[in-house]
């Protein structure tokens, strides 16, 4: 009986796993240009060095990529103390093939800040390197062997100027809503991120700076009246909760008040 028992669980677990119905593996984590624009930020912090033909692997405690690399790194990424696996994610090995592979993609016009749109995680592209567009007209990328990580200017950048920007196919990039990148909150709207500006969104007021953060909300003049209508409600309502009626009595032969017993 045993036997057959267990003969029974083994093959409905094989069936199971067989035909995909036993529980669900864990989706893939999505990637999107907020985080590669943390990304990045992280291997500028954490002074990641350049090596050609490098992914982003660990020696002697040090991360390496080159400039594809570094982008690649995201993609590839399996945690602070392993290797980048590049079997997760099928993308181009180098700079010039990841913009043959973009759909959506602009030409950098140096007299014209708008020919940049305001969207992290942005690509940049001039032959032969790509960097990434972090925002606030700032860029990260692993430059070279001698100059390794760099976040510099994208307008005023003084030699070596990007051509082009693009969005990498393999990323999902911000249409309208928030967005945190370095701590901070964004709101974005038609794929970029506002800027100098307020906007209401609910019942919250958000004040925009010129950097496209979030520097402080307040609740509208209508969420304040109903925020004060229902404290005023609440206080009334616990007025009337601790009211007591009056305790009857009689008065005795020497005219004395007592509580009168039940």
């Amino acid at each position: 009986m045993r036997k057959r028992l267990a003969a029974v669980l083994a093959f409905a677990f094989c069936f199971l796993t067989v035909t995909g119905l036993s529980a669900p593996a864990k989706a893939a984590e999505v990637k999107t240009g907020v985080g590669l624009s943390d990304h990045v930020m992280k291997a500028y912090t954490e002074k990641w060095k350049y090596s050609y033909g490098s992914i982003g692997q660990l020696r002697n405690g040090t991360r390496y990529t080159d400039c594809s690399g570094l982008i690649k790194s995201y993609l590839w990424w399996t945690g602070d103390k392993t290797n980048p696996n590049s079997s997760l994610v099928s993308v181009s090995g180098t700079g010039s093939g990841m913009l043959s592979s973009a759909k959506s993609k602009g030409t950098i016009n140096y007299s014209n800040w708008s020919s940049l749109p305001r969207t992290h995680g942005l690509i940049l592209y001039q032959p032969g390197h790509v960097g990434v567009y972090v925002g606030n007209n700032m860029a990260i990328d692993n430059r070279g062997t001698g100059y390794d990580m760099k976040y510099e200017k994208v307008f005023g950048r003084a030699k070596n100027k990007w051509t082009t920007w693009f969005k990498l196919p393999q990323l999902s990039y911000p249409t309208t809503g928030f967005a945190t990148y370095n701590g901070n909150d964004y709101y974005y709207e038609n794929g970029e991120y506002a800027i100098k500006t307020t906007r209401t969104i609910g019942d919250t007021i958000y004040t925009i700076d010129a950097t496209g953060v979030i520097t402080s909300t307040a609740p509208t003049p209508q969420a304040q009246a109903a925020e004060a209508a229902g404290i005023a409600a609440a206080e009334d309502k616990a007025a009337a909760a601790t009211g007591t009626e009056p305790v009857p009595f009689d008065l005795d032969e020497d005219d004395t008040a007592v509580v009168a017993q039940p």
